[in-house]
């Protein structure tokens, strides 16, 4: 497994369509200036190198596409402030989104919850972030790793959800993983085709590196949604309002493109690095950006 990478990670003439026959590599990417993220680039201002090997483009897409948003909320007694904010606005928040899209609720703490599948009707969502607000659905504790694992395996599950394919994950980044490992984690959402997007807590911080390695127990870690959101190329949103982060993060992922390429060939299960970056005339043009992109795949079995 690579290394946490680092933020590297329009009309487009085409939406991102896939063939059959060929396995195709989707790369949801943001790219962001100092103003905000960047919404006229075109297929030809992008470069993608798989294995440190230029791939061509073969399919391109931003505003046409659908979204796809899996709500993973923590429940936890800690968040219920948040719980709350994200409950009060939730039929306002989510009339933001087009009849296109489609919106999944779970809900988590030691263990999670499938609360409603992926659904475009968006009432029906509201009603499942109420469910997650009920006292005591969840049992006590917090299992950030497997709840990502469960959220990614509803993607996998629903192959319908073609277009931008998300994870809002709502939580203070407070846990210990139990033999959920982040590799296992990101696997998966590498596996679903999905980004994590995290909102999380204003004093909500990333794990401090380990001092020994080899003295720390494999079954245990840490939780650390920071380096799960880079890798799969999504973002991080400290906030003590749950709603708003929401809201931007919403707008962000509308502002992303997806693009697709043929995988080499390989062997199976082989992890492959994935850079994106913009043309030399690109970067004259918009000059310093921010490129979030996933930072690989695995290959199929």
């Amino acid at each position: 497994m690579a290394g946490l990478p680092g933020q590297q990670a329009g009309q487009e003439p085409d939406a991102a369509t896939f063939k059959t026959g060929v396995t195709q590599v989707r790369v949801d990417v943001l790219v962001s200036g100092d103003k905000g993220p960047i919404s006229t680039l075109r297929r030809e201002d992008f470069l993608i190198e798989d294995e440190g090997k230029p791939v061509a483009v073969n399919s391109f897409g931003r505003e046409a596409e659908s979204l796809s948003i899996l709500l993973l909320l923590d429940a936890s007694g800690s968040m219920r402030n948040y719980l709350e904010q994200i409950g009060r606005r939730a039929r306002a928040l989510l009339e933001q989104l087009r009849p296109i899209d489609r919106v999944g609720v779970m809900g988590f703490a030691k263990e999670s919850d499938y609360l409603m599948p992926f659904t475009s009707n968006m009432d029906r969502a509201a009603n499942a972030i109420d469910q997650a607000l009920r006292p005591g659905l969840f049992p006590a504790g917090t299992s950030i790793n497997a709840a990502i694992v469960d959220a990614a395996q509803a993607f996998i599950d629903s192959p319908k959800e073609v277009g931008h394919r998300a994870i809002f994950i709502l939580t203070d980044n407070k846990a210990l993983n139990y033999r959920v490992s982040d590799d296992t984690a990101l696997r998966k959402l590498f596996d679903a085709d999905a980004l994590l997007n995290s909102i999380v807590t204003k004093n909500a911080e990333a794990p401090k590196p380990v001092k020994n390695p080899s003295q720390q127990n494999p079954d245990f870690s840490w939780a650390d949604v920071f380096k799960l959101s880079a890798e799969s190329g999504g973002e991080v949103l400290r906030t003590d309002r749950a709603d708003e982060a929401f809201s931007k993060l919403l707008s962000n992922l509308r502002e992303r493109y997806l693009l697709t390429y043929n995988a080499p060939s390989a062997t199976p299960r082989q992890y492959r690095r994935i850079r994106v970056t913009l043309t030399k005339e690109a970067q004259k043009r918009y000059g310093k950006v921010v490129i979030r992109a996933r930072s690989g795949y695995y290959t199929g079995a």
